[in-house]
């Protein structure tokens, strides 16, 4: 039984460089003459007064009307300090480019180069909303691992133009290292609005943010080589065929090469979709029936509702974290597991901080991030075709979202989320390929029976946790039991880790299961009583200032399927394994609770 005291804090040390002030930009040669000071990060697991109300998450954040954040190449549309955070339904004003910052790796110093754009438009009033162009026939993104040499030897030529670009004229938009620095100032705490984080990841913004971004470096590319038709591959690794690096991407000396990648994903070595720094030590087929019930909990069991999948809503500033099921798996440990390894050194001595793919900071300087993206991309459409309730989100902040880009004629435009609904009428599509995880429901049990919750200590008992150094088994009562299948679809029933603390510096996941206890094998996550993932990229998504890495997510777990499947339906109260892979010591989670809700 874990011990409960009325405070507990995890201290890190921390030796960090100072972040520049909002509203200055450093000259080049002031680059690397930050000094460094000594100072301490404490992860804290505030414990309440514990009466039994384990549903209270109680958040302080600042409201702003979502329909005007625009982000993209171009920097964010609002000055800072010149509106309060609690302006509803006031429209972000045009831009000082002083309120971009330098960008802040997530484990390390200040980024060595300006993530901050070149020059843009002084007046936002005049910038106008991107219409598609016509078209005579759809772009086809095809399966990365599927392409002929002749697809191959026209996509190198046309990154290898991107890249001239960066050389030939550094401030141009659609230079390869100016479409990478997007990534970089907006995850990395380059944009403050009145103190506070712009951040695209972890929220509703994922998935829209992410499908306009790839439309127009698709359009780009096309463009520097003169056609139109030109289409981004997509990393299959939801296919057995494509859990792999796309050997495209593999082919040193070429544009498409990184050589800051992970060196153990070379040579055709099978891709853990779960990744989270470490090797799985199991066998390949192991490892791919892994990645199949991966796919089947995030895309199936734990997404019946939209904003399971696409993530909770967002507001600007907000420390909470909410993303959906595919940003947090396979999406994050596919970054996880091409970057480099923390803390590891370079040729030149460097010191990796999970480059390329690794930080969010550095992950669009490979190109196989795009590809890597075409994929998420495409499981927003597979996700839709599923059924039930699974449809875009309906809600006005979400659909009026702004982002700002460049087209490929180096054009401003703004666009909306309602308008990348459809690929189709943005001009692209996927090209098909068999989706075997969709009939990949785990059958075989991990234990038999059902699991004695009489020796378990109640939730009560154990959360607040401090620190989750070990598998920790519970009980946990249930709202309602024995629900008729009309309620079933009116209602989900949902597993909610509320106030989740950790270090957003270090890589994160611990997976949950029901009932079993504590000796569950956790290598083998096809078993029916897998429930799912919780995992995290080092990132900068903040409040309170450049030297607070305390982040703060909201975990939700879609139970009732899982349920039926195990024969649970009938229990009032069941059994809640969770078993760390990385970063377990630093995690402190408040509460745990099941609720009912609408989908």
């Amino acid at each position: 039984m874990a011990s409960v005291s009325n405070s507990s804090t995890t201290t890190l040390k921390n030796p960090f460089i100072s972040s520049t002030s909002l509203g200055s930009t450093p000259k080049p040669s002031q680059l690397f003459l930050h000094g460094i000071r000594n100072q301490t990060f404490k992860v804290s697991c505030k414990v309440s007064n514990n009466n039994g109300d384990q549903n209270q998450n109680v958040v302080e954040t600042n409201s702003v009307d979502r329909r005007n954040v625009l982000l993209g190449l171009g920097g964010l549309y609002g000055v800072a300090n010149a509106i309060p955070l609690a302006a509803s339904a006031t429209p972000i004003p045009p831009p000082d480019l002083q309120t971009c910052v330098r960008a802040t790796i997530s484990d390390g110093p200040l980024v060595p180069y300006t993530c901050c754009p070149p020059p843009m438009p002084n007046q936002y009033d005049t910038i106008p909303y991107y219409k598609f162009p016509s078209m005579t026939k759809l772009r086809i993104r095809q399966p990365a691992h599927a392409v002929d040499e002749e697809y191959i030897a026209k996509y190198n030529l046309a990154i290898s133009r991107m890249r001239e670009l960066d050389s030939k004229e550094p401030l141009n938009p659609l230079g390869f290292k100016q479409q990478a620095n997007i990534h970089c100032a907006y995850c990395n705490g380059a944009y403050l609005i009145d103190g506070k984080v712009l951040q695209v990841h972890n929220s509703w913004l994922f998935f829209p943010f992410h499908r306009w971004y790839l439309y127009f470096y698709e359009r780009i590319l096309g463009k520097l080589i003169d056609d139109p038709t030109f289409a981004l591959p997509y990393w299959n690794w939801d296919h057995p065929k494509g859990m792999r690096l796309p050997p495209m991407f593999d082919r040193e000396g070429t544009s498409l090469y990184d050589k800051r990648r992970n060196p153990q994903v070379r040579d055709g070595t099978v891709m853990d979709l779960g990744s989270f720094g470490d090797q799985v030590q199991t066998t390949q087929l192991q490892l791919m029936s892994n990645n199949l019930t991966l796919m089947y909990r995030q895309m199936v069991t734990n997404a019946p509702c939209p904003l399971m999948f696409f993530g909770e809503p967002y507001v600007l500033g907000n420390n909470v974290e909410a993303p959906g099921t595919i940003e947090t798996i396979p999406h994050i440990p596919v970054h996880i597991w091409a970057g480099t390894v923390r803390g590891s050194t370079f040729p030149n001595g460097e010191k990796s901080y999970g480059e390329d793919m690794g930080n969010f900071y550095s992950a669009g300087l490979d190109p196989v991030f795009y590809c890597h993206h075409g994929n998420v991309d495409r499981m927003w459409n597979e996700w839709k075709q599923i059924g039930g309730k699974r449809r875009d989100l309906s809600q006005k902040d979400w659909l009026n979202s702004e982002f700002f880009f460049y087209d490929e004629n180096k054009r401003p435009y703004r666009v909306k989320v309602r308008d990348c609904l459809d690929s189709k009428k943005m001009g692209y599509d996927y090209a098909p390929m068999p989706t075997p995880w969709r009939n990949f429901k785990p059958k075989t049990k991990a234990s038999v029976g059902k699991a004695n919750t009489s020796s378990l200590p109640p939730v009560s008992q154990v959360f607040p946790l401090t620190k989750m150094d070990k598998p920790i088994s519970f009980s946990i009562n249930r709202p309602a039991s024995s629900r008729t299948q009309q309620e079933k679809n009116e209602q989900e029933e949902m597993l909610t880790f509320n106030n989740i603390k950790y270090d957003n510096r270090e890589y994160i996941r611990f997976d949950v299961y029901l009932n079993v206890d504590n000796n569950v094998n956790a290598d083998q996550l096809d078993k029916a009583e897998f429930a799912g993932s919780y995992a995290s990229l080092p990132h900068v998504h903040k409040v309170g200032g450049p030297d607070n890495h305390e982040a703060t997510a909201t975990f939700k777990l879609a139970i009732t399927e899982l349920l039926e499947d195990i024969g649970l339906e009938d229990e009032d109260t069941i059994a809640v394994t969770l078993v760390p892979k990385k970063g377990g010591e630093g995690i402190c989670i408040q509460g745990v609770v099941i609720n009912l809700v609408d989908c």
